[in-house]
């Protein structure tokens, strides 16, 4: 199992399976929701904490007293992660918490924990992982995705990624391409159709979105936004009642469906 080469989506059920094994459903769903959106300003606290350190004969000696005490801690942890699920559910928050943490690490690594993480930040309110903000950091995506995939060639979400940066700066002819091969990769992956949907749309190939949008659709019957995109398509098309018709499919799924977590 590689995890650079696995999808966002597999990356979150293999995690969630790991922790449903290991906390319950209950700890677990309460786990994810711990997982907020940053808002702290980290050079701010960077500063302080530079500002506030101790003198090096003071550090060094900290340290040290720190080292027998992680010593003992770590035995403690492996008592706790070694528990059955009842006597985890009679833990407090922060050693739970704790084991999920451990749960995802072992499980997922560092690299998947935080993808985890991030997506669990997502489905809270946080910012969404594929989007955007400007042209510059699109470019600056194209040059990462880029090396990663060099290393890699079978990084999934690695063109994705490159791909919605490259519809971002209008380069729709590169970012079909890099999706095209995230689907020869992944073929049943909806996310990666819809956002070959949306590069075709962008460059007026609106049957060929249409066609996109129906495979979303066929694997992900529940996908707001692809009844919502195939709709545009068909205005483009002057196919109006088809598009009144996804609209409407659009609407009352997002009235129907209230977010969640995902378990």
């Amino acid at each position: 199992m590689n995890i650079l080469e696995m999808t966002d989506n597999e990356i979150y059920e293999l995690g969630l399976k790991a922790l449903l094994a290991k906390l319950g459903a209950t700890k677990t769903q309460w786990f994810i929701q711990q997982q907020q959106p940053g808002t702290g300003n980290y050079s701010v606290d960077r500063h302080k904490w530079l500002a506030n350190l101790p003198d090096i004969d003071t550090l060094a000696k900290r340290i040290q007293e720190r080292e027998v005490t992680r010593k003992v801690e770590e035995r403690a942890r492996a008592r706790r992660f070694a528990a059955s699920q009842s006597e985890i559910q009679k833990m407090t928050d922060i050693e739970i918490y704790e084991i999920g943490s451990r749960v995802l690490t072992k499980t997922l690594g560092v690299a998947g924990s935080m993808n985890f993480i991030r997506q669990c930040q997502e489905l809270n309110g946080g910012y969404p992982i594929d989007r955007i903000r400007n042209m510059e950091e699109a470019k600056e995506n194209i040059k990462l995705y880029t090396a990663g995939l060099r290393l890699n060639p079978k990084m999934v979400e690695g063109y994705i990624r490159r791909g919605n940066a490259y519809s971002y700066i209008g380069e729709h002819a590169k970012a079909i391409a890099d999706y095209d091969k995230a689907i020869e990769l992944k073929p049943e992956y909806p996310k990666t159709y819809y956002r070959r949907g949306l590069a075709y749309a962008k460059n007026a190939e609106y049957t060929k979105a249409i066609a996109d949008y129906n495979e979303v659709i066929q694997r992900d019957p529940e996908h707001a936004e692809a009844y919502r995109s195939r709709g545009k398509a068909w205005q483009h098309l002057k196919e109006q009642e088809k598009a009144n018709t996804d609209l409407t499919a659009a609407k009352a799924l997002e009235t129907s469906t209230t977010p969640s977590v995902q378990l």
